[in-house]
């Protein structure tokens, strides 16, 4: 029976591996704040990183340190003062008043005593005690330069470019007439050292007898009259006069334009003044003579004012 009976199995019991290094105990935390990886090194220089885990409590033997906490400052206003406005923009227009100013001096009385007269018991009290028996009128206007409205400001702005008729400056002429908006003027604006010059020559004039008539209008021939009502340039392309044309209106214009303005543009009526020219244009001989005649009058007045200044 016990030869055939089973042998209980025996297992060898392992031995402990003694050359096992021990895992380094672990440092105790650092004070700060940071969710960064921790790195450790070992004795074989093999780097381990161990991750820091959210709602893991770490303790350690070490000497606890206090760790102060300061809390958040919040601002609250004082809503127990009353906002109120302040008028110190237009403080000295509207609190230091004249009538104030006599008030506070004693003075002038203010209207609202004066307005009503006090019951007097007949004694005669001296110049002081006059009292007023006519009602002012509180809205009345004060004597001398009136104060600006404290609630409007008011910004003067000074053009000293007038707006020029460029038509007219350039022309002569200008389509709209009296009725245009800008000024017809067709001066050019001098300098001061011309502008003495200028006052010296019209001095020297003036001493010469007869010299006041000698620029008039009684000296001018009727086709010189006849030719200040006439542009002196073109008032289609605004430049000189080139072979220039006579509508029967009486009205003069270079060839090319008015031939241009006739049939291409299919304008029948004359630039000027807006009459129907029927396509019927003539030479104006009459006016290049009076241009050639006006050119040489202004070189001759041009060389003899040159021997004036020389």
């Amino acid at each position: 029976m016990a030869d055939t009976a089973a042998a209980a199995p025996v297992f060898k019991k392992r031995a402990k591996n003694t050359n096992i290094r021990k895992r380094p105990a672990t440092p105790p935390p650092q004070d700060s704040a940071s969710d960064s990886d921790d790195y450790t090194d070992d004795e074989q220089g093999a780097r381990i990183k161990r991750r820091k885990r959210e709602g893991v409590t770490i303790t350690g033997n070490g000497p606890k340190s206090e760790v102060v906490t300061t809390k958040y400052t919040a601002f609250q206003a004082d809503r127990s003062t009353n906002i109120t406005a302040n008028d110190d923009a237009t403080k000295a227009s509207s609190w230091y008043t004249d009538a104030a100013l006599a008030a506070k001096d004693g003075k002038v009385k203010p209207d609202s005593e004066t307005v009503v007269p006090e019951a007097t018991d007949g004694t005669y009290q001296g110049t002081a005690k006059y009292s007023t028996f006519i009602a002012k009128n509180p809205e009345r206007k004060q004597l001398g330069p009136q104060k600006a409205p404290t609630n409007v400001r008011t910004i003067t702005v000074t053009d000293f470019a007038p707006d020029v008729c460029k038509d007219y400056k350039q022309t002569g002429f200008c389509g709209f007439g009296d009725s245009c908006k800008f000024l017809h003027a067709r001066e050019d604006y001098k300098q001061g050292w011309q502008l003495d010059k200028e006052w010296e020559k019209a001095g020297k004039k003036d001493k010469k007898p007869g010299a006041a008539n000698e620029k008039g209008t009684e000296g001018m021939d009727d086709e010189e009259k006849m030719l200040m009502e006439i542009p002196f340039a073109c008032i289609i392309c605004k430049e000189s006069y080139k072979n220039p044309v006579v509508t029967k209106c009486g009205h003069y214009f270079c060839e090319k334009c008015a031939m241009t303005r006739y049939m291409k543009e299919k304008k029948k009526q004359c630039a000027n003044c807006g009459a129907d020219t029927q396509g019927s244009f003539g030479v104006a001989k009459k006016l290049k003579d009076l241009l050639a005649r006006k050119k040489k009058r202004e070189e001759e007045r041009a060389a003899k004012e040159a021997e004036e200044d020389g």
